[in-house]
C-alpha cells in the first residue's frame, strides 16, 4: 500500500527534487490533456483492438495508442539528432518519427552488421524488436551510447518479468554512470544526459 501511494504522489511530482524529472514527469510521461497536432493520424494506424497497454506492441502493426503517443512526445522533448531503431520498423513508428523529428538521422540495427552512426550527435535508441542473436551487439552498442559524452535516451516497452526487454532493461539501469532511469512496469525510458544525477523513478504513466 505504502508504495502505491509513494507511486502515485511521485507521479504527480510531489517529492521529486530535479526539475528535469519534474518537467520530465508532468509535463512529458503525464501529459494527457495537450492534443499533439499529429495524434490523429497516429491514433489511426493503431488498430482498435490494441488500444489497451498491455499488448506485444513491437512485433509488428499491433501498437497501443498510448504508447504510441508517449513514444511521440518523448521524441519532440528531446529532438534528437539521431534516432537508432533496434528491428524492423513498421508504419506506427515510421509516422511517429516523420512527424516528430523529420531532419533526424535514422539508422536501424536488425542484424550483427555495425552501423555507422554519429558518434558526436544526441542520440536517442528505440527498441522495437531484440532478437536473441543480435541481443549482445545492442548491449555494447547502447552502453556504449550511454557512456559518451553527449549521452543518449533509452526507450523500451514490455518491460516487465519474463520478456527479454526485462533482463536489457535491468542490465542498462545497473550499469548507468548518471543519468536518471523511469519505470511503470511496462515501460522504461532511460535518460542518460549530461549533467544529470543518478535516480530512479517508478511512476504511474
Amino acid at each position: 500500500m505504502f508504495n502505491r501511494i509513494k507511486r502515485w504522489r511521485t507521479s504527480r511530482g510531489f517529492g521529486v527534487h530535479s526539475p528535469f524529472a519534474f518537467n520530465l514527469i508532468t509535463g512529458v510521461l503525464r501529459e494527457y490533456d495537450a492534443h499533439y497536432y499529429a495524434y490523429a493520424e497516429i491514433d489511426s494506424l493503431c488498430p482498435r483492438a490494441r488500444r489497451s497497454r498491455h499488448v506485444d506492441n513491437f512485433t509488428g502493426l499491433n501498437y497501443a495508442i498510448p504508447d504510441a503517443r508517449l513514444l511521440f512526445r518523448l521524441l519532440c522533448r528531446f529532438n534528437p539528432g539521431q534516432i537508432i531503431e533496434v528491428g524492423n520498423g513498421h508504419e506506427v513508428t515510421n509516422l511517429i518519427i516523420e512527424r516528430s523529428i523529420p531532419r533526424a538521422l535514422r539508422l536501424r540495427w536488425v542484424t550483427n552488421r555495425k552501423i555507422d552512426y554519429l558518434h558526436d550527435a544526441s542520440t536517442f535508441i528505440l527498441i522495437n524488436q531484440m532478437r536473441p542473436e543480435i541481443l549482445p551487439g545492442v548491449r555494447r552498442m547502447i552502453l556504449e551510447r550511454i557512456g559518451c559524452p553527449r549521452g543518449a535516451v533509452v526507450f523500451m516497452l514490455n518491460v516487465y518479468p519474463g520478456h527479454p526487454a526485462y533482463d536489457l532493461w535491468q542490465e542498462l539501469r545497473a550499469a548507468l554512470p548518471a543519468g536518471m532511469d523511469f519505470y511503470n512496469r511496462h515501460v522504461g525510458l532511460i535518460t542518460a544526459l549530461p549533467g544529470l544525477p543518478r535516480q530512479s523513478y517508478v511512476l504511474d504513466f
